[in-house]
């Protein structure tokens, strides 16, 4: 059954100072972005009630659930006598519990994670949360608890896949991937939705990427590792100050950071961030090209040093025209004269192999060649 919660609608002018304010961040409905509560005065009652700080509309919340007490810039997380009990960081309750940046309450079938801030001015007006996290079934409920256990340990796998030479079958790289052995969190998709409904999508690629290099130490230090980005991860501001300090934590590791092809239609900003990435000895790989919006003129805009083409788009040249067929080759083949190596994914078939091998790939990834593989 679906649940829903909501908070009475306010809004709170925080008063010019030095002072930590706390606050309740929940993924809301799918499709939605998370938003946030603002934890109000020393007592925050959370509940069915329709006079609490926050009222959770739901047949397994208790009336009186749990409150959240504020003493000297500090919170703890008090469940009041409630039916289904309060848990924090996926471990129940029993007495007054002090809260941390990061942790995560568990209200119910509803979520929330608590969150500090600093505040050395007046702070914005800011509404209150109207509903709270949805969560799906008792296999979603898992999959939140999981997450949080995999934040709290970096549980990630050292899974990657190796990127081949189409003529040679040499490896040339290998691209890491997401994986998790935690219950609900075990593909790549299962663990950036359970990411998308907590709000820590760019959380878990950055934590990817940290990950990956330090499992990379098992490979060559020749072998580039290719790093994914997430779609809404701020390139300039966010990804590319990690970047530079995994640089400098492996200074002899070759790198490639693959950024969506969405980005492409910025070419202004992937030109500055290719110049940043070159002068940290970083490569940059456009990744899913053919998928969506990008375009030939964004590749004429912005180049880089490798482009990766969807493994559907791949898929599809084994039914197109002869004529069709010729025409994608030529752009291949100038992409190539321009100094961009190009990769085909998803190649799992040898009469998909010979098709890139007609248009004249240069790497190839993808089952036929390899699986994705724990490298221990």
């Amino acid at each position: 059954m679906p649940l829903k919660a909501h908070a009475r609608a306010e809004s709170q002018e925080k008063e010019v100072g030095d002072t930590i304010t706390w606050t309740l961040t929940g993924a809301i409905t799918p499709g939605e972005t998370s938003q946030v509560i603002l934890i109000r005065g020393p007592r925050f009652r959370i509940g069915r009630r329709r006079d609490f700080e926050l009222c959770i509309n739901s047949s397994i919340v208790s009336g009186a659930h749990a409150e959240i007490l504020e003493c000297a810039g500090s919170v703890f997380l008090r469940d009041t006598g409630s039916t289904n009990g309060t848990f924090l960081n996926g471990k129940r309750i029993s007495h007054d519990t002090m809260m941390s940046d990061g942790d995560v309450i568990e209200i119910g079938d509803v979520f929330f994670r608590v969150q500090s801030h600093q505040k050395k001015q007046a702070a914005r007006t800011e509404p209150l949360l109207t509903k709270t996290n949805f969560v799906d079934d008792a296999h979603d409920l898992q999959a939140q608890r999981s997450l949080v256990q995999m934040f709290k340990a970096s549980q990630l796998s050292p899974c990657f896949q190796a990127i081949h030479c189409l003529e040679s079958g040499f490896v040339r790289g290998y691209e890491y991937l997401a994986r998790c052995p935690l219950a609900g969190l075990e593909t790549a998709g299962k663990l950036f939705e359970q990411a998308r409904k907590a709000g820590r999508e760019i959380e878990l690629s950055m934590l990817c990427r940290r990950k990956a290099l330090a499992f990379s130490t098992v490979i060559e230090a020749h072998q580039p590792v290719f790093l994914n980005t997430h779609p809404i991860e701020p390139l300039l501001q966010m990804v590319l100050p990690q970047m530079q300090e995994l640089r400098d934590a492996y200074p002899e590791r070759g790198m490639v950071l693959e950024i969506h092809e969405a980005a492409i239609t910025e070419p202004g900003l992937i030109r500055e961030l290719r110049k940043e990435l070159a002068d940290i000895n970083v490569r940059l790989a456009f990744d899913d090209f053919g998928r969506g919006q990008a375009r030939i003129r964004e590749l004429i805009c912005a180049t880089s040093d490798y482009i990766k083409f969807d493994s559907a788009l791949i898929s599809d040249l084994q039914h197109v025209s002869r004529e069709q067929f010729r025409f994608f080759a030529s752009i291949v083949q100038g992409i190539r004269r321009e100094g961009a190596i190009t990769v085909a994914e998803g190649v799992e078939t040898e009469e998909m192999a010979t098709v890139c091998r007609e248009i004249g790939f240069d790497l190839v990834q993808g089952f036929l060649f390899s699986r994705p593989t724990l490298l221990l």
